[in-house]
């Protein structure tokens, strides 16, 4: 089978970097960038099939939650004296207002 060429740019810095660890490496350029690449891909497949069930389960659980509804709030009669007295306060509060009847 015919090999297909790359044609990649890079910065000086990094050619020169790559160049010499692939002669470190007893390779020539392109296979040393054909080994990291691979090795590059190996990673991020074994990455991905570590994580595909969790973001299948994540999904699935967004999906669910899309479906729910947040239940109604209680009405302010049904709150316990405190629960009130604490509603009170804070509308007061965030209202700028003493009124005690705030509610």
């Amino acid at each position: 089978m015919a090999n297909t060429r790359f044609s990649i740019s890079t910065d000086p810095q990094i050619h020169a970097a790559i160049k010499a660890h692939a002669d470190a490496a007893g390779m020539d350029v392109s296979g040393y960038m054909v080994a990291a690449v691979v090795a590059q891909m190996a990673a991020d497949d074994a990455a991905e099939a570590v994580f595909a069930p969790l973001d299948a389960d994540n999904s699935a659980a967004h999906d669910e939650a899309a479906g729910l509804q947040a239940p109604s709030a209680p009405a302010f009669e049904d709150l316990t004296a405190d629960d009130q007295a604490q509603v009170r306060r804070i509308l007061s509060s965030a209202l700028g207002t003493d009124r005690a009847d705030v509610a």
